[in-house]
């Protein structure tokens, strides 16, 4: 992160403001995913107790329940777009880092998403029948809805500990030992607080008057707030960092009214009342509330300073590129105005830099390539068989593709080729003479060695179909004799062809009749 190569674009908003739009923003998104999570964990179980603990009076509730999985699970979704777009602005290299670091898992998000939300349709519809079948839509859905959270916590766990990527990395992309034990208890705790919280909505919107559920409801608010004072505990010592003096203050308050709703839910069921909603939305706003700003300056703990520092390194990477901003413009504005309508342009502006400008395979990029460019000087091919590898490029080289231009464009620039070095003709005649016993010589040698890869025809085998680069097709495309050769005897850098030094002048140059004997056409 020190290296002077992040160049970062000016952010829209107040560093102040995206901190502040970012925590609004944040904090209405969990709030509908604790109730989207505690409502499917709490309808699930009701479901089960339903069938199986003899309760059918309370198959309309686990039903009802689950109705208002579809508007939290809508309103949880959308209301997420804004963090993701403002994380991605205020805190682009730690959270992309993130994001790339598991990202077979990120995308996994999306699809898991649907084939739960799919599965919890599935569950609420004709839930009186078929309840072994429900049950595993249900559990289905569940698995893969609490697989989300664990992926988005994962993904922040490495964002908020820069430090640590060479680790995770030597890992094999696995969170460390004490990295992955804060992460187990971050999203046990989230779980948790989708159980208090979607127990509270429940208690509130789905109970109406009825004391049984209501009672039934607080026994999991009791049972939630107890299991996150547990997970609570353990989590805050495994955090990498010990917290600063704010963020204890933020957790003590958030502690605090915990165990005020705890007193609360006591006296009431000492009284044989309820719970009232005014009392009780402040109270769990005031365990919300804190929690995520605590949770928000340990973060900031990491993500300003490594901010800073980024734009202290884009700072001197603009000074040191400064220089050359009016060359690399006027390059820019010259190359926008190319048309590349022939094959000469073509050829300069897209194929030069590696083929070189005289087309030996010597251009300015050529040394930077593991498999050298061929030399096109060289090459004697049909136009069929050369729009081939212009339009679909060579696998296992740094030959592209080329369908950005048309076939008129392509054929524009063969045209342009086999104008300047005859690529579209036959190979010229060799220059020396064989004998017919370094001919016949040269025969057994391609029978008995090069045909494993290249054929007894010329074509490629199956064997040689695998390679990267695979061999050329001999019946449709040569070389010039004396390239041939020179590849025979010296191999071909990058390839699978390696030299045959070994072998006779003479029966190298039969080699090459041989080969270029076999073009058909």
């Amino acid at each position: 992160m020190n290296e002077l190569f992040d160049i970062l674009l000016k952010k829209p908003l107040s560093d102040v403001f995206l901190h502040s739009l970012l925590f609004v923003a944040f904090a209405l998104h969990i709030l509908f995913v604790l109730f989207a999570l505690g409502t499917a964990i709490i309808a699930l179980y009701y479901f089960v107790h339903t069938w199986w603990g003899g309760r059918l009076n309370e198959v309309r509730w686990d039903k009802e329940i689950l109705r208002t999985f579809l508007a939290h699970k809508s309103l949880a979704v959308v209301l997420g777009v804004g963090p993701l777009l403002l994380i991605q602005i205020g805190s682009s290299v730690p959270f992309f880092t993130g994001i790339n670091l598991f990202a077979p898992f990120w995308l996994l998000i999306i699809p898991f998403l649907i084939i739960a939300f799919l599965s919890f349709d599935a569950l609420g519809h004709k839930i009186y029948v078929h309840h072994y079948r429900h049950l595993i839509f249900g559990v289905v859905a569940l698995i893969l809805l609490l697989a989300v959270p664990g992926i988005f916590v994962a993904v922040l766990v490495t964002s908020e500990n820069s430090d640590k990527l060479t680790t995770i990395i030597a890992h094999g992309y696995r969170l460390s030992d004490p990295m992955a034990y804060h992460w187990l208890f971050r999203y046990l705790h989230v779980l948790g607080a989708s159980l208090l919280f979607g127990a509270a909505f429940h208690y509130f919107f789905s109970t109406k008057d009825e004391r049984e559920k209501k009672s039934s409801l607080l026994k999991w608010i009791v049972a939630s707030i107890l299991i996150q004072f547990i997970l609570g505990i353990i989590l805050y010592s495994s955090l990498l960092e010990k917290p600063d003096n704010i963020t204890n203050n933020f957790l003590f308050i958030g502690i605090t009214a915990a165990a005020v709703l705890l007193w609360l839910i006591f006296s009431i069921i000492n009284k044989s009342g309820i719970l009232s909603i005014k009392a009780t939305l402040p109270i769990l706003m005031g365990i919300l509330i804190p929690m995520l700003l605590a949770r928000q300056f340990i973060q900031d703990k990491e993500f300003i300073p490594l901010d800073r520092q980024l734009q202290t390194n884009a700072h001197a990477y603009q000074k040191i590129l400064q220089p050359y901003h009016r060359e690399a413009l006027d390059k820019y504005k010259s190359d926008i105005d190319v048309v590349y309508d022939n094959g000469e342009t073509i050829y300069s502006k897209s194929c030069a830099f590696c083929h070189g400008g005289n087309m030996d395979g010597n251009g300015s990029e050529a040394r930077n390539l593991s498999i050298p460019p061929e030399d096109i000087t060289a090459i004697r091919t049909t136009r069929k068989y050369l729009h081939t590898i212009l339009a679909g490029g060579i696998s296992g080289s740094a030959m592209p593709y080329f369908t950005v231009f048309d076939r008129y464009k392509l054929d524009s620039l063969i045209d342009y080729l086999d104008k300047k070095y005859s690529v579209l003709s036959l190979p010229e005649p060799l220059p020396v003479k064989i004998s017919d016993s370094a001919l016949q010589q040269a025969r057994k040698v391609y029978n008995e060695t090069c045909a494993q890869c290249h054929g007894v025809d010329g074509r490629v085998t199956a064997l040689s179909k695998g390679f990267q680069p695979p061999p050329p097709d001999f019946t449709v495309y040569s070389l010039s004799p004396e390239r041939a050769f020179d590849i025979i005897t010296s191999g071909y850098s990058g390839t699978v062809m390696y030299p045959f030094s070994n072998l006779p002048e003479d029966v190298c140059w039969g080699l090459v009749k041989i080969i270029n004997d076999k073009r058909t056409k």
